[in-house]
């Protein structure tokens, strides 16, 4: 009985210091939050990214997936781009579900929340052409093509359902976590519509 006492004393006093290594290497190891959907290393996953930001209505989440030269361009060359804090300004009053007005200057139900049916790439990710991104000095800069579908399901029984094609433009942004340490992560710089 002593001799197994031993074993077992031995077993658990070499195995706990490597458990503990084992676990806290794995704990300390990630350099980014884990659950944060924006540092991810891949530009797919700005795509989900934004269906989560919009899915969920999240305006924070979607505030920091927008590069800060992020620009949103209209396929109507007649309609001036939006910058980072108009984008922001709109899809933050889609995002609260007030009631609003249209474009007609008619009371518009707010919207209750936003469900994404499509969001397919149809060109996959390419470095962006060099006079393709005038609006940033940013290098690394890389572009999709996107068809996306969702629809708002709105106050009052009411849906009104949006889709189109896409340029997506992501780039790499060098982040500082929260121990120092850096990382890259994906930030959207730009949509232009098709």
């Amino acid at each position: 009985m002593f001799k197994r006492y031993r074993i077992r004393t031995l077993i658990i006093t070499l195995f706990a210091p490597l458990a503990f290594i084992a676990f806290h290497g794995c704990a300390t190891d990630i350099p980014f939050a884990p659950d944060d959907p924006i540092t991810r290393t891949n530009p797919d996953h700005v795509l989900d990214s934004l269906r989560d930001a919009y899915e969920r209505m999240s305006i924070e989440s979607y505030e920091a997936l927008l590069h800060p030269d992020y620009r949103f361009i209209f396929a109507d060359p007649r309609k001036a781009p939006y910058g980072r804090d108009d984008d922001l300004a709109s899809t933050g009053r889609m995002f609260s579900g007030v009631t609003g007005k249209n474009s007609a200057g008619e009371d518009a139900p707010g919207v209750a929340s936003i469900v994404f049916n499509q969001l397919e790439m149809l060109e996959r990710w390419r470095p962006a052409g060099l006079d393709e991104v005038d609006w940033s000095d940013e290098t690394g800069v890389m572009r999709a093509v996107i068809r996306y579908g969702f629809v708002l399901n709105l106050k009052e029984d009411r849906r009104l359902s949006v889709s189109g094609r896409q340029i997506v433009y992501a780039v790499p942004v060098k982040t500082e976590d929260w121990d120092g340490s850096l990382y890259w992560r994906w930030q959207l710089l730009g949509q232009k519509d098709q």
